[in-house]
């Protein structure tokens, strides 16, 4: 234990009050202005050199916080920020001890609470919550100290940055984790404080106002929906330029180079593993080994197609299915380099035009039909007898898609998509409200499946729920089931190598009920998307809200 006015000038130290909140312990100080803003970081600073799965700061609001934060500082008055809220960092794996703390003693006897909290000098210090608090703090103090200088509206307004503040701030650690000398050497400290500031940045950020669901992806560890399309992006089975990730938006603008969103890979996921709600979807995975089982059950495999497994599937879906080839190799040719994300690209107007017309081309263009075709595909696969369930089935649907898209089904100008999923305006909006892209993935299933089970049926309904001048006709769909309906690969079994190829037809297949398949799905995506009515929309202007939510 130490005297209260005891320093070691080695490393740096405050005075600070501590406590516990479960296994997170905080240290409530304060810090003059200039040690804030020079050396607390954004996670952005330092996150281009980390790989995906430890990118977690979202983008800031520059704008919002250099105007209108930072008017409430300069104009001087009462004004008041809360604490910051900042995590601990090592800068590599072999720092392994970077924090501690002594009991500070008064007269001999310990104070209550109070520490000497010690962090040493090499250490990040990131702030999780108040990044746009810290953005105006800093703006204040060079005009301060006379590195910056007030606008000429600024000045007509008043504003001054006569004083300095002392700034509060919450230091958070993890446990023990980084304390010196209760290093573990079994484990990296430096990827469990990643992980541990993730899972505090959601809690901080749904606690005080709910984050966009796009960083809620990216930072939740406990829910399948969100590890498996980090995953597919922390692997590389999904590349940066085909998911966007960097924005809150769950939507692709016209102009957009990337073919999905994360959001978009998330519900797919949901949607290939919908019969496993209970035991899977829903349930909180806490614990390493908890993840680490679920992923290589839901991801890495799938209990219903063993021989895939959820992985390949979007790694197929996304770079073997025809539209996506093109769509990458127009990139090419238009000499568009996507940066790896948060990064912005900076497109010319002659690219941008080209990629309008291109992703207006195609429904698969955009997040909706994306849906409604991977949907369908994930029906279809999960229909057929098990034994169709292997590798070989991808190629026959990527031969369906292909004959699809050559042939003008997917065109988004198509007529047959007119009232339904496409409004018959010069822009070609996608509709993304009301029942007809479920109506679609019908569509698409009876297609794939070459069945006229429930035609009649899909159509009364498409045409009493949509819109009744829906052009589908019983002879329509019989042509596009007679065009594009997927060809099972032949199967042979070890059992009896004399069964016939005929016992396998194409229409011998497994049959669900439609009402409980369809009410299963229905009930999924409405408390997926409870407060998200349109997930699916669909951008038609050159710029997206990139507005940030508020502290």
């Amino acid at each position: 234990m130490m005297e209260l006015d005891d320093q070691y000038p080695e490393i740096i130290e405050y005075k600070a009050i501590t406590g516990t909140f479960g296994e997170v312990r905080y240290f409530l100080t304060t810090l003059d202005h200039s040690d804030a803003v020079e050396n607390i970081r954004f996670a952005g600073d330092i996150q281009g050199k980390w790989g995906f799965s430890e990118r977690v700061q979202r983008k800031l609001d520059v704008k919002r916080a250099e105007t209108d934060l930072f008017a409430y500082l300069a104009k001087n008055g009462i004004r008041f920020f809360n604490s910051l809220v900042i995590v601990l960092l090592p800068n590599s794996d072999e720092q392994t001890e970077f924090w501690d703390f002594s009991q500070v003693l008064s007269n001999g006897k310990p104070l209550e609470k109070w520490v000497n909290l010690k962090l040493y000098k090499g250490v990040s210090r990131i702030v999780i919550d108040g990044q746009h608090r810290l953005l105006s703090l800093k703006k204040y103090w060079n005009i301060h100290i006379g590195k910056e200088s007030l606008s000429a509206q600024e000045l007509l307004e008043n504003c001054a940055c006569d004083d300095s503040f002392d700034i509060p701030v919450v230091y958070l650690v993890f446990g023990n984790l980084g304390r010196v000398g209760y290093s573990e050497k079994t484990i990296s400290i430096r990827d469990e404080a990643i992980k541990a500031t993730r899972n505090i940045f959601t809690v901080i950020n749904n606690t005080a106002k709910r984050i966009d669901r796009q960083t809620q992806l990216l930072l939740d560890d406990t829910k399948l929906s969100a590890l498996i399309p980090r995953k597919l992006l922390e692997e590389d089975v999904l590349e940066d330029k085909v998911v966007k990730w960097s924005s809150k938006s769950t939507n692709l603008t016209q102009a957009d180079p990337y073919v999905t969103t994360i959001d978009l890979i998330s519900k797919c996921a949901v949607e290939l593993l919908i019969e496993y709600k209970k035991t899977a979807l829903k349930k909180t995975l806490n614990s390493p080994l908890e993840r680490e089982n679920a992923m290589k059950s839901y991801y890495e495999s799938h209990p219903r197609i063993h021989h895939i497994g959820t992985r390949r599937i979007f790694k197929w879906f996304f770079y073997e299915l025809q539209p996506f080839q093109d769509w990458l190799n127009q990139l090419e040719h238009l000499g568009i380099t996507v940066p790896p994300q948060p990064e912005e690209i900076k497109l010319q107007v002659s690219q941008k035009e080209k990629l309008k017309k291109l992703r207006e081309s195609n429904i698969i263009y955009t997040v909706l039909g994306q849906r409604i075709v991977f949907f369908a595909i994930s029906r279809f696969i999960l229909r057929i007898k098990a034994e169709y369930r292997i590798p070989a089935i991808l190629g026959a649907i990527a031969k369906s898609i292909a004959k699809m898209h050559d042939k003008g089904f997917l065109d988004r100008d198509a007529p047959h998509w007119k009232n339904v999923i496409v409004q018959p305006n010069e822009k070609l909006t996608m509709i993304t409200t009301g029942s007809g892209g479920d109506r679609c993935i019908e569509l698409f299933r009876m297609i794939f499946l070459n069945t006229s089970d429930g035609v009649k049926e899909l159509i009364r309904r498409t045409q009493e729920d949509v819109d009744s001048e829906v052009n589908w006709t019983v002879e329509a769909i019989a042509n596009w089931r007679k065009e594009f309906f997927v060809e099972l690969p032949e199967v042979k079994f070890v059992e009896d190598d004399n069964m016939s190829d005929e016992h396998f037809s194409a229409t011998n297949i497994d049959i669900i009920d439609e009402n409980v398949l369809s009410a299963r799905i229905t009930n999924s995506l409405t408390e997926e998307d409870d407060d998200n009515e349109e997930t699916f929309d669909e951008i038609e202007d050159d710029m997206e809200d990139e507005s940030e939510i508020d502290e």
